[in-house]
Order: C-alpha cells, then structure tokens, then sequence
C-alpha cells in the first residue's frame, strides 16, 4: 500500500509540474474511475481424449478469448464473462486486456498491490479485485473481476430412458407437457377424449398409473395452447381460455373474449392473440364470490400485429441477456404462418421493452432455423435449442438433429457429436411432448410410451 500511496503522489506532483510549465493552457485532470471494458486472451484447456489404442488421456485445445463477452455491473462492482468457459479450462495463468476510465489501475493477489499490465499472468482461480484510479486523485473504484468456468462438460447431453413409466403408450397422443409445481403434466387425447397425466417430479420419475378426463372443458382443445403460469394451468378450447390449479377440473375465464391462439407466458404475464391484436393480462387474482373461487383478469392491448406473422404452435423462451442478468429476454417462435410461409416466424421482447419486435427473415439466411414438423424450441445455458420431426423439404429426418442459436434465434447451428438425440427416436414420427423442468431436466414423452429425461452437462 506504501508503494501505492507513494506512485499517486508521484503522479500528482507530476501533474502539478505540467500545469505550471503550460501557464498558457488550461489543463483539466478527470474524476473519472471505472473499467470500460475487459477481455481475456487465449488461454488452453485439457480436454479428455482417446490413445489409438483406447487409453484415456488428455489433449491441450486453445479457447479463444475473443469469443467470451463480460459482462460489466458498476453498481455492484462485478465484471464476469457471460458463457462460462469449457471444463478443464487453465485459470491460474490469464493474460487480460482492460480499457479505464481513469489513470491507472491496481489488482490484488495475495493480498499484493500489483500495477496492472496487459503483460501479466494472472491467476483467476477465484475473484480478483482490480482499483481504478481516477487521473486527478479524487477517488478510486473497486471492481471484482471473475471468470465462470463450467463444472461439467456442457458439451455433452445425455439420456436416460424413463422405464416401466406406466404411460398407456399407444393409447394416448401425447400432445403437451408442462411442470405444474412439483408435477410433470401431460395433455392428450384417450380415445378421443381430452385427458392428463401426471406424475411427482423426482430422480425416479413415474406416472400416475390413472389417468383423468378433462372435467369442465367445453369445445376442441387446443394442446399446443397449454402452459402452466402462477400456479395453474390454462388452454384455449375453441378460442375460449380455460384454467386448472391441478389439471383436471377446469374453469372458464373472460367469456367476453375469443382468442386465436395462445403465445406463452413472459414478464410475469400472459400472452395470447386476439383479431389482430396481442393482448395480456397480468398474474391472477382469486376473488371468492358466495364461496366459489374465480379467477380475474386485467386484461391490456399491448400491440397490433398482421396475424399472419405470428407462428403457429409457438415455443415462448424466456433467458437472461448475455450482457446483463438483470434484463430479460424472451423470444416467441415457431413455423409460419399457413397464408405467410418462408421462414421459421421470431418474435422477440426485452423485460424493459413494451412491445414485441417481429424478426424479418433475412434473405439467403443459409443458418436459418428449418421447418421441422412440430417444432420445439426450449432454453438452456442462456441458448435456445431446437428440434422436432422431419423438415418441411424432406432435407432433414425426424429428431435427426439438435440446432443451436446463441443470437436469439436469428441463425442455428446444427449440432454434431455429443449433443444429440436419443437414438430410439430417429425417424419417430408420432406426436411427442417437452418440457424442461425447474432442475434443468429436459424430458421427453412420445405416443407409444417412450420417455426420456436429458441433461447438458452431466
């Protein structure tokens, strides 16, 4: 600290000196103490590997720094890197680039003062505190600086078939899943009858070996409108909204409106389309009336849309932003429009944001999302994956592939390798549910009683 104190008082004895040798010019030192921007060199990380002959070892791959955004909090003083870097990645050695507002800046290791130079090998194992200095003296921001580093291989997604389910596969169409509290729920049809399944959410997950009739339900239901929000569960049923608190006794709510279809839950709201306009209403209220509970509504407009561009069957995915946690953003997709056709139709919206913004399709987008046959789109690791039955052109088989976007879902990358399918579903063409549960599960029910629950990362 001695060494610091005496380089600041350097520094403003310099700063004295130039003013009175420039009695003609006017200089003006900043108050100024912050970190404008932070980056990471390339740095190496073992990654698990096979001898020729199938001994295990190790290989050293480079991870470039460039690709890894931080994120910077001036507020609490935390500067992080937003997608966390591969498993085995080596932190005890970084190079970094840091670009001030200020004079100088200090970081700390072993409870040393160390002047900051891009030239320094510094070890990240934990947060490092790095002081801004400000260039007239007047004060100093403190920041920790960290580097996220995957526990697990997120490189990786794997399988595990959910046996003796008591499902009724074959007899049920599976149609929508959705978690409920601590249940998994699935909607279908037994025998032309609209029915659900459920069953406790858990390691050993299994199904109820009942199931129960939808009491209460008047029209066709609608399954791809089924989402869970605030503790029930609502649908549409001939344009008319309907809700649960356990999925089996359902209630009609606003008579008064006829929607066209449901979009999804965001910001705490629910989203659906109604002649051409998106409207919402806020978290419900009980409100008992002569000893029977209802449900209210307020009810808002909060755009008018071409209906056409809205996607049909849609998968509403809320994530954090990749540069700031504190904002939300959530896309709305799904396949066009019958009357619209092209591309897959993306809608997005920011937490901050009023009003949803309709992605246009970018001309000769060659990593366009495909159109799968019951597409479905859901969020992990701050990334929409994507996938379903086979493509609208024939090009792709169903559940051949997993598809990846990091933008938003502007462009998709096929993924190869290990972050695949289960195999007992190539080619399977049958109606299949998803949902990832609050344990970053993601389980898979089909038609005929296959179940499957996956997890990236181990």
């Amino acid at each position: 600290m001695r060494k610091i104190l005496a380089l600041i008082a350097s520094l403003l004895a310099t700063a004295g000196m130039l003013v009175s040798c420039l009695e003609s010019e006017e200089i003006e030192l900043s108050s100024h103490a912050y970190i404008a921007s932070f980056s990471i060199n390339d740095i190496k990380t073992r990654v698990p590997a096979k001898t020729n002959d199938g001994r295990d070892t190790t290989i050293v791959k480079t991870t470039y720094g460039k690709y890894y955004t931080f994120a910077i909090n001036h507020v609490t003083g935390e500067v992080y890197n937003v997608d966390s870097l591969p498993k085995g990645t080596d932190v005890t050695h970084v190079t970094a680039e840091i670009n001030i507002g200020g004079s100088y800046v200090y970081y700390y290791q072993d409870e040393e003062a160390k002047y900051f130079s891009s030239k320094d090998s510094i070890d990240f194992t934990n947060p490092v505190r790095f002081t801004v200095y400000a260039a007239d003296g007047s004060g100093s921001r403190n920041y920790h600086i960290r580097l996220n580093v995957h526990q697990s291989d997120m490189e990786t997604l794997a399988w595990t078939p959910v046996e003796n389910n008591n499902f009724h596969g074959g007899r049920m169409t599976a149609e929508k899943m959705v978690q409920l509290r601590d249940h998994l729920m699935v909607f279908g049809e037994m025998g032309g009858v609209p029915t659900v399944m459920g069953g406790k959410l858990d390691g050993n997950f299994r199904f109820a070996k009942k199931e129960w009739p939808l009491k209460g339900v008047v029209g066709q239901v609608d399954y791809s409108s089924i989402v869970a929000h605030e503790n029930a569960v609502y649908l549409l049923a001939d344009g008319k909204l309907y809700s649960s608190i356990e999925g089996v006794n359902w209630t009609a709510e606003s008579p008064e409106h006829t929607f066209d279809r449901m979009l999804g839950v965001a910001d705490g709201k629910l989203y659906l389309s109604e002649g051409g306009m998106i409207v919402a209403c806020d978290p419900y209220e009980w409100t008992t009336d002569n000893r029977v509970e209802t449900l209210t509504h307020n009810w808002q407009t909060v755009q008018t849309v071409d209906e056409t561009l809205l996607p049909v069957n849609p998968s509403m995915v809320t994530l954090p932003l990749r540069t700031n946690a504190n904002i939300l953003r959530t896309v709305l997709i799904g396949n066009p429009h019958a009357d619209a056709g092209g591309d897959v139709s993306i809608w997005s919206k920011l937490s901050t944001d009023p009003v949803w913004t309709y992605y246009n399709p970018v001309a000769g987008n060659d990593k366009a999302c495909p159109l799968l046959e019951r597409l479905t789109v859901i969020g992990y690791d701050n990334k929409l994956y994507a996938f379903g039955g086979a493509s609208k052109d024939g090009s792709v088989e169903a559940f051949e592939a997993i598809y990846l976007s990091a933008d938003g879902g502007i462009t998709w990358r096929k993924q190869k390798k290990d972050i695949v399918l289960p195999e007992e579903l190539k080619g399977y063409s049958e109606p299949f549910a998803c949902v990832v549960d609050t344990e970053e599960n993601i389980w898979i029910v089909c038609s005929d009683g296959l179940m499957f629950r996956g997890r990236i990362g181990g």
